[in-house]
């Protein structure tokens, strides 16, 4: 059971679960269930209901996920705008449906299986691959769990996976469906090609008068003039404070003395474990390997696999048994420990490598030490700055005198559009967070005092908005030159297009592309062999698509690369189909059984919800988003 679910956290399973959640809303849907009872829960799935604690708690956890991925904090209002809460609702009917399903099946997770999922997550090993305590607790305390209640909750996700195991595992995708998409994907086509490019056109003739001012009264939004904005802008991030700190060379050598460890590399050890039944059997084990009988055979005898001994490469640390931990670091190499008596059971410990440790001097990490303490104090000196500037904000205090006051760099923008552009028509250089400062400055208006933008460096950004100029419709006589060139580009674009069709027609009645070639003064091309995710500089994306939607011998016209000034003459000279061969679909085997388990579990949580029932209150949900009761 426990290398099933160690597999299954890693693999299919997961993926299906993740799957299953991300689509629960959809599944389960909320709208057509509100009810109006009143009461403490949210929601009641069977007989597992959701409190208005436990809604909250998973709702606040996700505004601050997101809010880390986003680099600003979002707002309640924020979030149920990006549908976050209704999400957060669906995954926990979707894992309540589970439980449900769990509790009234009996399903149970043990110990020992919880503890080794655990210590087999990603999220809390090391770079080298290592589960690692401290680290454990301290991914635990960022996402708001304490160590009872995430065991709790990493047992339910167990026994979830066990049903979606149950249900949606062992699916094997039907051959033709296999050989379906083995040929969509390794499929291959080949063509020949030309391309005809502005050069192979009579020049456009210059413009009439009245043809530029026809064509820029029929696309005049085109020529429209931006509105601009003239900013003032004070900005602070510690990376820029952190180069200015100065570190006291006393405190760089108490914070190396205070954790030396942390800047070596500990001694890991590769640990094997046989588990026993009892400590009886555990020391019968040892006396047979002492009466000449191997560590291997042993475990054999016990039906255990190599990869079911191996506990891994790990750091004293890094082991959850402290009993276990305590023995393999006693122990020499290809040395077997007498009987320990584990967290989970008895077991006999094999080291069969140790990888020495690193240790590094003072001197070697000196630098490394005062760049992480400087860049710690800027984020306070970052917090006393933004303190500061608000305060004197508040006393009525301009940008520009605050920036003199703290030495901040103040600054000036005479005109910037929503394109991060200024009136030059050139992307504006060096704005933090040009994205979403500019349309924090478009949000706002003059006199209005903006809130600060936080930059995801934990900076931050203030800005004043001192002028405003409005958008508006150019005149013929303003757009004169921009017109010109926009007609120029069209007429050289139809004509290009129109010698393509003249192009293919030919060699559509019979010229080959090196006559076709000759004539026009330049060269015929290759491509391919192309898959459909293939390309090259002249068949893009869509071109390829169309390559793959042509017949063999036929030929067609569309856009070179990404250039909509040159047009790509073709034909599919060859069409390879692969001979499918199984070994082959391995490649996507797991894609095309998470997507069937996925459409399997759909369907399982519609009938588990048609059987067992579900319900939403209402007035409680609206009293853990916050809202006032209706009136």
């Amino acid at each position: 059971m426990l290398d099933a679910l160690r597999k299954s956290a890693s693999g299919i399973v997961a993926k299906i679960l993740i799957g299953l959640l991300v689509l629960s809303f959809a599944v389960w849907g909320v709208a057509d269930i509100f009810t109006g009872y009143r009461g403490d829960d949210v929601a009641e799935v069977g007989e597992t209901p959701i409190t208005i604690q436990e809604y909250q708690a998973a709702l606040q956890r996700e505004i601050q996920q997101t809010s880390r991925q986003v680099g600003t904090y979002l707002t309640m209002d924020q979030a149920r705008a990006i549908g976050l809460d209704q999400r957060v609702l669906g995954r926990m009917m979707a894992e309540a449906a589970l439980d449900d399903e769990a509790r009234a099946r009996g399903l149970g997770v043990s110990d020992a299986v919880v503890a080794e999922s655990i210590r087999q997550d990603p999220a809390f090993q090391t770079p080298g691959g290592q589960f690692d305590r401290t680290y454990f607790e301290q991914v635990l305390r960022s996402t708001g769990y304490n160590e009872a209640y995430f065991v709790a909750q990493q047992r339910k996700t167990l026994m979830r996976q066990m049903i979606a195991e149950a249900v949606g595992g062992g699916i094997e995708p039907p051959l033709v469906l296999e050989k379906a998409v083995d040929r969509y994907r390794n499929e291959t086509r080949s063509a020949e090609y030309l391309v005809i490019t502005p050069a192979m056109v009579d020049a456009v003739a210059e413009p009439t008068e009245e043809e530029l001012r026809a064509y820029f009264n029929d696309n005049k939004s085109e020529f429209r003039a931006p509105e601009y904005r003239k900013v003032a802008m004070l900005a602070v991030n510690p990376a820029d404070l952190a180069e200015s700190l100065e570190i006291a060379e006393d405190d760089l050598r108490a914070s190396f003395d205070a954790d030396p460890d942390r800047f070596g590399t500990p001694e890991r050890r590769a640990i094997e474990r046989i588990t026993f039944d009892t400590i009886d059997a555990a020391g019968q084990a040892r006396r047979e390997i002492e009466d000449g009988s191997t560590f291997e055979e042993v475990a054999e005898a016990r039906g255990l696999s190599e990869d079911d001994r191996k506990l891994g490469t790990l750091t004293q640390d890094g082991i959850l048994d402290p009993a276990i931990a305590e023995a393999a670091f006693d122990l020499d190499i290809g040395e077997v420990s007498d009987p320990v008596q584990g967290s989970f059971g008895p077991v006999l410990v094999r080291v069969t490598e140790i990888v020495p440790g690193v240790t590094r001097t003072f001197e070697d990490v000196r630098e490394q030490i005062r760049s992480e303490m400087a860049l710690r104090n800027a984020h306070d000196a970052v917090l006393d700055t933004y303190d500061a500037v608000e305060d004197d904000r508040a006393g009525g205090m301009t940008l520009s005198e605050i920036g003199q006051k703290q030495g901040l760099t103040y600054r000036e923008i005479e005109g910037i559009d929503r394109d991060g552009r200024g009136m030059d028509g050139k992307r504006i250089r060096n704005l933090p967070d040009a994205p979403r400062l500019t349309t924090e400055i478009f949000s706002t208006d003059i006199g209005i005092e903006a809130d600060p933008l936080q930059t995801a460096d934990d900076g931050w950004v203030w800005f004043d908005v001192l002028d405003i100029v409005p958008g508006r419709d150019k005149t013929f006589e303003e757009a004169r030159e921009d017109v010109a060139k926009a007609w120029t580009g069209e007429q050289t674009r139809d004509a290009v297009a129109a010698k393509a069709k003249e192009v293919a027609d030919q060699i559509r009645a019979g010229t080959t592309f090196f006559e076709m070639a000759e004539e026009l003064g330049t060269t015929s091309g290759l491509a391919g062999p192309l898959k459909r995710s293939g390309s090259d500089s002249d068949f893009g994306a869509s071109a390829v698509q169309l390559m793959f939607t042509t017949p063999e011998g036929e030929v067609a016209t569309t856009i070179a690369g990404d250039s909509g000034n040159r047009r790509l003459v073709f034909k599919v000279t060859e069409i390879d189909v692969p001979e499918f061969r199984p070994e082959q679909a391995e490649a996507y085997a797991d894609e095309l059984t998470n997507g069937i388990s996925n459409d399997i579990l759909g369907q399982y949580l519609t009938q588990l919800e048609n059987r067992i029932g579900s319900t939403v209150n209402q007035q409680a949900l609206r009293m853990a988003l916050g809202e006032s009761e209706i009136q």
